[in-house]
């Protein structure tokens, strides 16, 4: 296995305290020296993982001032249909899921009537936390109907974004989604998942998304408002 070079090491390790908040927005890195002896390298690697974090849009590097922390959030675009997992895969992050659970439920009367299923007809829920280099993003949890994913159930292992599962292993492409977006402040519980203070502010999702016009998942996820926005494109007035 290579080896990986030592500046990708201190950017991945500054990014990380970054992304958890451990140098704020608007707060300098450490000056040079002080980063040369914390990870004990030279002068070039700090300098060549501090451009690789100034190219992603993590840093300015401001001559005779330092390096100022800026404010980063994970963009996602509502222009077609993608996932969290997707949108933090191609912003460069190691996605991975925590504490993946699958089971059959009942749904509820709100999750019936999205997926058109009836209200005793038993579905899949998936639920699990997903995280972007190993800082708590959001809390997801899913509804599809069972006979769409026969053995789902035995596939938590594998599951990191659920869209392109549902593609690789089931033929199953998402052609559109119906999103409903609001805002509410953490719970203790919420807050304790997501590392964040309680009462903080998440942004809240409930999707249903569809393939040949018919419903395929019913999804909630609960996100962190400071590190992740969503944008929408728009022409004409209604």
């Amino acid at each position: 296995m290579a080896k990986v070079p030592a500046y990708m090491n201190v950017y991945a390790l500054l990014k990380k305290k970054i992304n958890n908040g451990a140098y704020e927005v608007g707060e300098f890195l450490p000056a040079e020296k002080e980063l040369e002896k914390e990870y004990d390298v030279s002068r070039t690697t700090i300098r060549r993982a501090i451009e690789l974090l100034a190219r992603e849009g993590f840093v300015l590097v401001q001559q005779g001032r330092g390096t100022e922390v800026l404010d980063v959030n994970f963009n996602q675009y509502l222009n077609g249909v993608t996932s969290i997992s997707e949108t933090l895969r191609k912003q460069g992050c190691l996605v991975r899921p925590r504490n993946v659970c699958i089971d059959v439920v009942v749904p509820s009367s709100r999750v019936a009537k999205a997926l058109g299923v009836k209200n005793t007809e038993e579905v899949i829920r998936i639920q699990r936390i997903q995280l972007a280099d190993d800082i708590p993003i959001a809390i997801m949890e899913n509804y599809i109907s069972k006979h769409l994913v026969p053995n789902i159930e035995k596939e938590s292992s594998r599951i990191i974004s659920l869209y392109k599962f549902l593609e690789s292993e089931y033929g199953i492409v998402l052609e559109s989604a119906v999103d409903k977006i609001f805002a509410k402040n953490a719970n203790f519980m919420e807050s304790e998942i997501l590392q964040i203070p309680y009462e903080r502010a998440l942004i809240c999702m409930k999707r249903t998304t569809y393939c040949k016009n018919k419903p395929i998942t019913y999804d909630y996820l609960k996100i962190r408002a400071d590190k992740y926005q969503l944008e929408v494109n728009t022409t004409g007035r209604l």
